[in-house]
């Protein structure tokens, strides 16, 4: 077998030995195998008068991954692989999103009530402290249960998780454009289109007016799929942001990661948190990805988290 592999190369060398060896070298860098979305077995968990979904791979000490809005458990699908070689990899679908069923109306959206659920999902685990990883809105459901709870953390890992308001005059400023973005979104859901709504935040956060229609067809499926979602999360009030000191007391290492390509407002926001976060918390960006990165590059995104968590 040794012997055919040296001659296929010799033989590849006389016609392009460069591209043969790419291409050799691509196919030993490739995902990790892994076992296909559509195979995933979907559990439950009955916290809160309600049930999470979630999946898990892997075996280790246990990383958890919170979604972000209009997401589920599948928005963490690219990273699995990557994850699950050396971690129990557990990602879950927040309250009242894919596939999970309704219990009421919706009257309970809120971030306190997300916070708790996570909080209460990890203790029904039973694992001990988890790594704790959230993206966008599932970012700072991250952070407050890692302010809130730490001891079920070990350490957090958030991505541009908007968690505290960013206060130079640039960083106001683009927080009050993307504000006007989100009116459009939060329009159509009062208008009663959650589709249209779910569709324009899709384009707000990306900064982008025309991101969700030249979106990859899963993904727009995904987004699509949690639409309903996106109203209550708009109309719900939000806690009072963490203050400084706040922050500054956090117990458990943090990772603060963004997109290489994310909305200014996002990178104003994790400075102004990075300010306020202890000396020592990390940073990573993800190149050549935008806010939402994770279906864009998750191999370079899981490779940030694999080194920060190898750390504690």
């Amino acid at each position: 077998m040794r012997n055919l592999l040296v001659l296929c190369i010799m033989v590849a060398c006389l016609s392009g030995c460069q591209d043969f060896m790419s291409t050799l070298q691509g196919l030993f860098q490739s995902t990790p195998p892994h076992t296909p979305t559509e195979a995933m077995e979907v559990k439950r968990l009955k916290v809160n008068h309600t049930e999470l979904s979630y999946v898990e791979d892997g075996e280790g000490d246990t990383v958890v991954f919170v979604h972000g809005a209009s997401g589920d458990w599948r928005t963490w699908e690219g990273l699995r692989p990557f994850i699950a070689q050396k971690y129990h990899y557990i990602a879950l679908s927040r309250r009242y999103h894919y596939p999970n069923s309704w219990a009421d109306e919706g009257q309970h959206y809120s971030l306190t009530q997300h916070v708790e659920d996570v909080a209460a999902f990890i203790r029904r685990l039973d694992v001990g402290k988890v790594h704790l990883v959230g993206g966008s809105y599932g970012g700072r459901v991250a952070g407050y249960v890692a302010l809130k709870y730490p001891e079920l953390v070990r350490s957090v890992v958030m991505s541009d998780p908007d968690l505290i308001d960013p206060t130079t005059a640039q960083g106001v400023a683009a927080l009050l454009d993307y504000q006007k973005d989100v009116a459009k979104s939060s329009a159509a859901a009062k208008a009663g289109d959650s589709w249209e709504a779910s569709m324009r935040l899709y384009d707000a956060v990306l900064d982008d007016p025309g991101a969700f229609q030249h979106a990859p067809v899963v993904q727009q499926q995904r987004w699509l799929d949690n639409a309903d979602t996106v109203p209550l999360m708009l109309a719900a009030k939000p806690p009072r942001p963490p203050s400084c000191e706040q922050l500054a007391a956090l117990k458990v290492p943090a990772l603060v990661m963004s997109g290489e390509k994310s909305r200014a407002v996002f990178k104003y926001s994790n400075k102004k948190l990075l300010d306020c976060l202890p000396k020592g918390t990390e940073t990573a960006v993800v190149p050549d990805a935008p806010h939402l990165w994770y279906p864009v590059n998750p191999k370079a995104g899981a490779r940030e988290i694999l080194a920060f968590l190898a750390e504690h």
